[in-house]
Parts: C-alpha cells; sequence; structure tokens
C-alpha cells in the first residue's frame, strides 16, 4: 500500500473517512457549515498529502475520486432538501402558507374589531384568518399561532388587521 498511496497513506484514510463524516454531520446538523467546512478541508488536506508523498498519476486519482464524491454529495444534499431524508427532518419547517389570494377590500374594516375567527394559515406571525366567512390578511402581536386556532380582532388600521 505504501508502494502506491504514499507513506502516509493511513492518516489520508483517516481523514477521508473523517471529511465524509463532517460531510454527512452537515447535512443533519443545524448551523453555518462549520462541519461541512471541516469535511472540505479533511479532504484538500489528503489532496494536498498524496501529491507530497505518492506518484502524481495516484495523486490525480484520489483527488478525482474525492471530486465524485463531493459531487454526489452535493446533488444528494440538493433532492434531499426537495422532500427526502432531510425535509423529513424535524430541524425543517414544513409549513406552508396557503397561495391562495386574500379579496382586498373596498370598505371599512372597523366592523371587525372584538370579532372572532380560525386562523386558516399559522400566523407567523403574519398568515390568513377567516373572520365573518370571509378570509383576510392579519397579523399577530409578535406571537406565533397555529393554524385552526381562534383569534379575535384586536385592531385595524386601513387594511392591516391585527389579531390576538
Amino acid at each position: 500500500m505504501t508502494a502506491v498511496f504514499g507513506a502516509l497513506w493511513v492518516p489520508c484514510l483517516v481523514l477521508t473517512l473523517l471529511g465524509l463524516a463532517f460531510l454527512i454531520a452537515e447535512l443533519f446538523l443545524p448551523g453555518f457549515g462549520v462541519s461541512g467546512i471541516s469535511g472540505v478541508l479533511c479532504l484538500i488536506a489528503v489532496c494536498v498529502i498524496q501529491f507530497m508523498t505518492a506518484t502524481p498519476l495516484v495523486a490525480c486519482l484520489v483527488t478525482g475520486v474525492l471530486a465524485i464524491v463531493l459531487i454526489v454529495m452535493v446533488v444528494l444534499f440538493i433532492r434531499s432538501l426537495k422532500g427526502g431524508a432531510l425535509f423529513r427532518s424535524p430541524i425543517v419547517l414544513k409549513d406552508r402558507i396557503e397561495a391562495e389570494a386574500v379579496k382586498p377590500s373596498s370598505g371599512s374594516l372597523e366592523h371587525l374589531i372584538g370579532k372572532t375567527g380560525t386562523a386558516l394559515t399559522p400566523l407567523r406571525p403574519s398568515g390568513i384568518a377567516l373572520i365573518e366567512g370571509q378570509r383576510y390578511s392579519v397579523e399577530t402581536q409578535a406571537t406565533f399561532t397555529e393554524k385552526g386556532s381562534t383569534v379575535t380582532v384586536l385592531k385595524v388600521d386601513g387594511t392591516k388587521i391585527t389579531v390576538e
């Protein structure tokens, strides 16, 4: 093995496995990329060690294989975001606000003050509520309200409806 992969083939193998583990962890850990950056740095270290200790042909082959592995991981990550295992992870927000438009009101909405309704979408803090049989775009006072909760209109400012 030393003749083919260079004198430091064991550290290269360890760094490769560590780098792949960091990259896989990046898929499931919330954060801003510390484990992903660490994984890429481990794989770059493997390439550098290979170019320093192995033959150029072997170093190029190892670098090519690692590049293919990185590309496959990026493709899997992108596919996972669109509905795969990462999408089913509890750290990914899956709730969607319906795309149906709310009819703009032609008159004053002051008559809604004190009325109760039901949240048709999660209010984070804005969303859509059904009040007196009509859909309205509403917002809460910086609180999150789950879909289906009862809401009460506190104030109306133009077309802005604040609920509790």
